[in-house]
């Protein structure tokens, strides 16, 4: 009895969990993104505009995908693994870089541009988690992209998140180039950070 309510009760609020996230996320991007008002006052800067609609693309595949897998596992989806365990880390990872990602945005304020769309910032934040990562926008996006690949247990999922990281190591290494030359305090600053992951990347 109390292992099929387990069965019933789980599925259900790892739905409600993703559905959040989603809701959350769409609400503060649509917001951030509405009229481009994020390039207000600020030159263009080069960007990966390759990635426009493929991370929306991306982005609601995995979702869909990780709510499709806690009700059924059909063997189009290629899964990896069928443990739930492993889709409650993935629901963690997931809410840790959403939670996270709330605070990096508040903290880069009028600074944010999206990588398909870059614009240079006002100046550059180094303060909170900007003082230890130099793109912890990224950084969380990542944390949620393959914690719904984990949650989900599916290899498609884990190759989407695969191709954000891609696109997201671009985004970093153009930011990397053009950074320095509008603000020569950043390469005081990148010798006291870390681009992505402190002490390894």
């Amino acid at each position: 009895m109390i292992k099929e309510l387990l069965t019933l009760i789980i599925p259900i609020l790892f739905s409600l969990a993703v559905c959040f996230v989603l809701l959350q996320m769409t609400f503060s991007y649509t917001a951030k993104r509405a009229n481009q008002k994020y390039g207000t006052g600020k030159s263009q800067a080069p960007s990966v505009s390759s990635f426009t609609t493929l991370s929306k693309i991306l982005f609601m595949s995995n979702m869909a995908i990780a709510l499709v897998s806690f009700w059924w596992r059909p063997s189009l989806l290629a899964y990896w693994h069928q443990s739930t365990t492993l889709q409650l880390i993935g629901i963690g990872i997931l809410f840790i870089g959403y939670v996270n990602l709330r605070s990096a945005f508040t903290a880069l304020g009028e600074n944010y541009s999206p990588l398909f769309d870059a614009y240079h910032p006002h100046s550059i934040q180094t303060q909170g988690i900007y003082k230890f990562i130099r793109h912890p926008i990224y950084l969380f996006n990542l944390f949620v992209s393959y914690g719904l690949a984990i949650s989900s247990g599916s290899l498609w999922a884990l190759a989407f998140a695969t191709t954000g990281l891609c696109f997201v190591l671009r985004a970093i290494s153009l930011e990397e180039q053009y950074l320095p030359e509008k603000f020569p305090e950043y390469k005081d600053y990148a010798k006291k950070s870390w681009r992505l992951i402190p002490y390894i990347f």
